[in-house]
């Protein structure tokens, strides 16, 4: 009976395990991500732009785009989530409110930006804010959990000498805050080191 009752346990223990989805590995990437983006105001426009070096370049619009020359536009270059080795590329927000252009550049102005927690793609954003990433084909470092206040996230932590990944489970509240870190161990360790 004792078998039993432990057997049911341990069934029970991976089911609940099992109930996390994971994104597709084609949707992982960062634009990915700030496409899924669901503003809890309503902006007359707003854009996420790219920029490789000096060249900034939208990526995703919500509203009319003819506001830009109606309102004078001026893209700007660096931002958030900085990277692209050797060369450097970053993004950024612009939106229209109140005939005012407004920029995000930095991870806390996007958090503010994302505000409650629409989806599980927000979601993955704030803990990438948190420096957690999201590996494309293991769902030890990529998962979702909707829970009754937001989500529960299997993500992971990257380090390139030598090369290893670490698994953690993050819950993100219903207002984008960064609630729990657990982690869950390495799933990847080597001796070798990847240099950029």
């Amino acid at each position: 009976m004792k078998k039993t009752a432990f057997l049911l346990f341990l069934i029970l223990l991976g089911c609940n395990n099992s109930n996390y989805e994971s994104l597709r590995p084609e949707k992982v990437d960062t634009e990915s991500l700030l496409k899924k983006i669901n503003p809890n105001k309503a902006y007359d426009y707003w854009e996420v732009n790219f920029c490789l070096s000096i060249t900034p370049k939208t990526i995703f619009h919500k509203g009319d785009k003819k506001l830009k020359n109606r309102y004078n536009y001026t893209p700007v270059y660096g931002g958030f989530f900085q990277g692209c080795q050797p060369v450097s590329c970053s993004y950024t927000v612009a939106y229209l409110e109140n005939a005012k252009w407004n920029y995000i550049y930095d991870e806390k102005e996007l958090a503010s930006f994302i505000n409650k927690i629409d989806n599980p793609e927000e979601a993955f954003l704030i803990a990438k804010i948190h420096d957690f990433n999201i590996d494309p084909y293991n769902p030890k470092g990529n998962g979702y959990l909707k829970t009754k206040n937001g989500y529960d996230l299997k993500v992971m932590k990257y380090i390139n000498c030598p090369e290893s990944k670490e698994s953690f489970i993050v819950s993100i509240d219903s207002l984008g805050q960064l609630k729990k870190i657990e982690s869950q161990g390495f799933y990847l360790k080597t001796k070798n080191c990847i240099v950029y």
